[in-house]
């Protein structure tokens, strides 16, 4: 076995995110979701978090700005942080095309240091599990600390096990236009941790990249939302507020919603 095959998989949980979300990595994330579901998405937080126009919301993390862009221009003030430079930078250049005032962070969503004054906050695009139970507690007192009382926060991720451990295979092909992605999966049940290479193709260009996640049962999740002050309200299956669906053994994604105690 060469010293590639060995380290295929092996990634530093600490560090993965750092250097992810760059070159094709960055073009294909943003070419695969269709505005459709951002529109959806954004109806569903709107309805959800139930904060009247004006409010004051936390994006975290927030990637290229792709729903803190449309709430901002309905006139929300928005917060948002990612740790990806890259990300932050192409989502301050959308905002100053667009002339709205977002309030864009670069830093690790663990350590925020925020005025408790939001009114809702939101972790979305499957950004959950990036962390140890240390860390994903860190990072959920930190947003509890961010948030009035009885202000909403909405999770979305397809990191749960009672999603990923049903759904999830080793190895997928994806394609967006003339770009392919090849997912390659390396589970760890001594740490409930998920490996993935990720081979991004276009052209005849190839880049590789390698993540970990942390896979949380749903039951974890509530568990560290409680320690950190939250009461869970809803556990749904999608964003569609026409025909909501309960959370289930085998869903594709967990949406849940929590209320600052």
């Amino acid at each position: 076995m060469s010293a590639k095959e060995a380290n295929v998989g092996k990634v530093q949980a600490s560090e993965w995110y750092e250097e992810f979300f760059q070159g094709l990595s960055l073009e294909l994330w943003r070419r695969a979701i269709p505005i459709e579901q951002t529109e959806e998405e954004v109806a569903f937080l709107l309805e959800t978090l139930s904060a009247p126009q004006g409010s004051k919301l936390l994006d975290a993390p927030c990637g290229n700005g792709r729903l803190s862009l449309p709430l901002s221009l309905m006139e929300y003030k928005i917060t948002a942080v990612d740790f990806s430079k890259t990300f932050i930078q192409q989502a301050k250049e959308s905002a100053r095309a667009h002339k709205s005032k977002i309030d864009y962070i670069q830093d690790d969503m663990r350590k925020l240091a925020l005025p408790q004054d939001f009114d809702g906050a939101f972790c979305m695009g499957n950004s959950f599990g990036y962390f140890d139970r240390s860390g994903t507690t860190e990072f959920l007192q930190a947003i509890g600390k961010s948030l009035k009382s009885k202000a909403r926060l909405v999770i979305d991720s397809a990191m749960i096990a009672e999603c990923f451990l049903v759904n999830g295979g080793e190895k997928e092909w994806l394609q967006v236009g003339d770009m392919y992605m090849l997912i390659e999966n390396q589970y760890d049940c001594k740490t409930s941790t998920v490996a993935t290479t990720y081979t991004y193709i276009q052209n005849g260009k190839q880049e590789v990249r390698a993540a970990k996640h942390w896979i949380y049962t749903s039951g974890e999740l509530c568990d560290m939302l409680g320690a950190a002050g939250f009461s869970v309200l809803e556990m749904l299956a999608s964003t569609d507020l026409e025909a909501p669906e309960p959370f289930t053994l085998g869903a594709e994604k967990l949406i849940l919603v929590a209320e600052k105690q």
